[in-house]
């Protein structure tokens, strides 16, 4: 499954890094360079709010070239354009298309040259998603009770309490306007 924020990213990194050849779960043993691999990304997951939680993830781009300097300049393409791009990738709809004012913001990408013609390029990001239970809203309280007790050695005139009894609903009412 392929997320629409994973594939935005995948888009942002080809075109920044010189459209290299694609690779995803797996790489082939005669593959072309320049490539980029698109393993799949760690996931860690926890509570946002009462209506959504989050996925961290973190994913290890590797670069390949034909030496280290070479896959180092692809993934260092990249990581200047998120820089100026403020760490906000575009994000794309099912046809490819960039949705007008839709970006996916990454944490600050790192880089590292792992062997001889590889490099890394580790973008991580947050996705919040809604739980499945807030279309189903629960039912609210409608009723409450409270119970005030006074103290201060005043006594109430039979006036004002049979007024008050007027106004007053009785408990466990539907709640009909007073009067």
């Amino acid at each position: 499954m392929l997320e629409q924020d994973m594939a935005s990213i995948i888009k942002f990194v080809l075109e920044n890094a010189g459209n290299p050849a694609p690779y995803y779960w797996n790489v082939p043993e005669n593959f072309m360079i320049p490539a980029a691999f698109f393993p799949t990304p760690e996931l860690e997951t926890g509570g946002e709010t009462f209506l959504t939680y989050y996925v961290d993830y973190v994913w290890y781009i590797k670069l390949f070239h034909k030496t280290s300097q070479g896959a180092y300049s692809l993934g260092f393409s990249v990581l200047s354009a998120l820089k100026a791009a403020r760490n906000l990738v575009p994000l794309i709809a099912e046809d490819g298309t960039v949705i007008d004012r839709s970006w996916v913001r990454v944490n600050d990408p790192s880089l590292k040259v792992l062997d001889d013609g590889a490099a890394q390029l580790t973008i991580s990001w947050r996705s919040r998603k809604p739980y499945s239970d807030t279309i189903n809203r629960p039912e609210k309280m409608m009723q409450y009770e409270l119970t005030v007790h006074m103290q201060s050695g005043r006594t109430v005139s039979e006036a004002y309490a049979e007024a008050l009894e007027k106004y007053a609903i009785p408990l466990h009412s539907p709640g009909s306007q007073p009067g």
